[in-house]
């Protein structure tokens, strides 16, 4: 799912101060744990 501005912003900060590998793990752990909200874009629902 894409992230929003925050969402990349927040990634982007995390990587850099634990790495690439470690700051994407970091970013989605904390998202699973809804410490961070508002980062991935909303799906839009089809009628139908």
């Amino acid at each position: 799912m894409p992230l929003t501005r925050k969402g990349h912003k927040i990634k982007k900060a995390m990587e850099e101060q634990y790495g690439k590998e470690k700051g994407e793990d970091v970013f989605y752990a904390s998202q699973q744990k809804k410490t961070i909200t508002g980062t991935h874009l909303k799906r839009k629902k089809k009628h139908g």
